[in-house]
């Protein structure tokens, strides 16, 4: 090897260490309490290496030991400073107050090879994302989801068909049954679809939703990507949606949308608030707008799909686990659902909203479980005017693109917010401890103006579906049964790493 050769990989290692050495010091450097990075890996061994999933390490940064009355913390996802905010009032200014500072979300994907996952409303930056939301917000209010009902309570029936055709006690894959729900569900109500989840095994719907978020390597090295270094995305063609789910979802939805427009036909749902946004940018053909790009339009309705179906399916899932735990709670549920509804053969959206019980159940399993797991910003300082700083706690601007994490997990866990954390007790929600929680620590949604957009939908679809499938059967551990959940790797959304089986026994005819 020549002299010169060595002396330029030399020259290159010691630069590469200088460099990496400032990057890891950049928060002691500011007086910043930090957890100490590893080379090259930063804080984040446990996810990189495949043990954590990304929500639990961001968990893991928050009850760092030696760091628990810190109101920040600053950490390294590999060589990127972030900081995680622990302080509920912190968080509050970040998420509420000061969100001018905080619109858009750190991570990405890659805008050429994945233009569903890009321009959705998830991922869409600012000022797009504002007007966007505004556009689609109207298909969550409470009288929209009061259109789409009926064809809400037609799938819970079929839900309930379909437990009732099983064998006698039989053993379920409980998170399977909940997801065909939420697939049909998210079919019938936003694109005018029937899915046959429930009634197809094989359901090309269901398939893709559950290629989306099924762990594996691959999808934890994208997710890694968009997660950690966002600018990577392009060079490694990272995608949320696979090709073949993309082109699904492209196909169903150009389908639905073209048979609208060919009918007139209108039903107050997703497709009809696309079609109104393709119709007003044809309307301008001179103006700048995204909405003429069909692929925008596919976007909103995919992630709509895809959040829909998990969020709701998971929630369903780990409620009928816990209930399955606590026979008590179990009959009280159902007790309350026998008494709201007996033999009516329709469930009515007026008085499953007034069951103060199951609310309480499905508030606790997402302060328990909320799928999620925590909360993201990116910090976009001004060129000029007032700059962000964080104080209380410290005078130091965040530089621009520093990304911040708030763990939902951990806060909704901390003994300090609610007593017994680790126990599922509803009781938590009732009237009479109002006065006891502090509902800054509750944030299963997440937190500010961009929470989940479809929060009042989901949680209504978690609700009729366990009314329907408790009205006349309970579910019980089995031997199959896990004893603790621990959560998936390699996934994107806190999810269960082992299958989860329930008894299901039928009560009444």
């Amino acid at each position: 090897m020549s002299t010169e050769l060595l002396f330029l990989i030399a020259t290159v290692a010691i630069v590469f260490y200088v460099w990496h050495k400032r990057r890891h010091s950049f928060w002691k450097r500011h007086g910043v309490k930090e957890i100490g990075p590893l080379p090259i890996l930063g804080d984040t061994v446990g996810f990189l290496t495949g043990r954590l999933p990304f929500f639990d390490q961001i968990r893991k940064f928050h009850e760092a030991p030696g760091l628990e009355n810190e109101p920040i913390i600053g950490v390294y996802l590999a060589y990127r400073p972030a900081l995680v905010i622990r302080d509920l009032d912190l968080v509050k200014t970040v998420m509420i107050k000061k969100f001018s500072y905080f619109t858009n979300r750190k991570l990405q994907t890659d805008p050429h090879d994945d233009a569903l996952g890009y321009n959705n409303l998830f991922f869409v930056r600012s000022p797009e994302w504002k007007e966007l939301r505004n556009k689609i917000s109207p298909v969550f209010t409470t009288g929209k989801i009061k259109q789409m009902y009926p064809l809400m309570v037609k799938i819970g029936k079929n839900l309930e068909a379909n437990v009732g055709r099983e064998p006698k006690d039989s053993i379920v894959t409980i998170k399977s049954l909940c997801a065909r729900f939420t697939t049909d569900l998210i079919a019938t109500i936003a694109f005018g679809l029937d899915a046959n989840a429930l009634q197809d095994p094989k359901s090309e719907f269901f398939r893709h939703n559950q290629a989306i978020f099924a762990p594996s390597v691959s999808r934890a090295i994208d997710f890694a990507i968009i997660f950690m270094l966002p600018a990577l995305t392009t060079l490694a063609k990272v995608k949320v949606f696979s090709k073949s789910a993309s082109q699904f979802i492209r196909s169903s939805i150009n389908y639905v949308m073209a048979e609208r427009e060919r009918s007139g036909l209108r039903r107050n749902d997703l497709v009809d608030v696309l079609l109104a946004l393709k119709r007003e940018a044809a309307a301008s053909p001179d103006k700048n707008n995204k909405a003429k790009n069909m692929d925008y339009l596919v976007a909103q309705a995919a992630v709509f799909q895809t959040a829909g179906y998990e969020t709701s399916s998971s929630t369903m899932t780990l409620a009928l686990y816990e209930v399955a735990k606590n026979e008590e709670i179990q009959n009280r549920l159902r007790q309350e659902i026998e008494e709201y509804f007996g033999d009516d053969d329709h469930i009515s959206y007026e008085r499953i909203q007034e069951m103060p019980y199951l609310s309480k159940v499905v508030n606790e399993t997402l302060r328990l479980y909320p799928i999620v797991g925590y909360a993201e910003r990116e910090c976009a300082q001004p060129s000029q005017g007032e700059r962000f700083t964080l104080a209380p706690h410290h005078d130091m601007e965040l530089p621009d693109g520093t990304p911040v994490y708030v763990s939902a997990v951990a806060i909704q866990r901390d003994p300090k917010y609610w007593p017994e954390p680790e126990k599922f007790d509803p009781e938590r929600f009732d009237a009479s401890n109002r006065d006891k929680l502090n509902m800054d620590a509750y944030m299963p949604f997440g937190v500010g103006p961009r929470n989940c957009i479809g929060m009042r939908l989901g949680l209504l679809q978690s609700k009729l579906g366990l009314v329907h499938l408790l009205r006349n059967h309970r579910v019980l551990w089995c031997d199959k049964t896990v004893k603790t959940i621990e959560f998936a790797p390699f996934c994107g959304v806190l999810a269960s790493k082992d299958e989860i089986y329930l008894r299901v026994e039928r009560v009444s005819s």
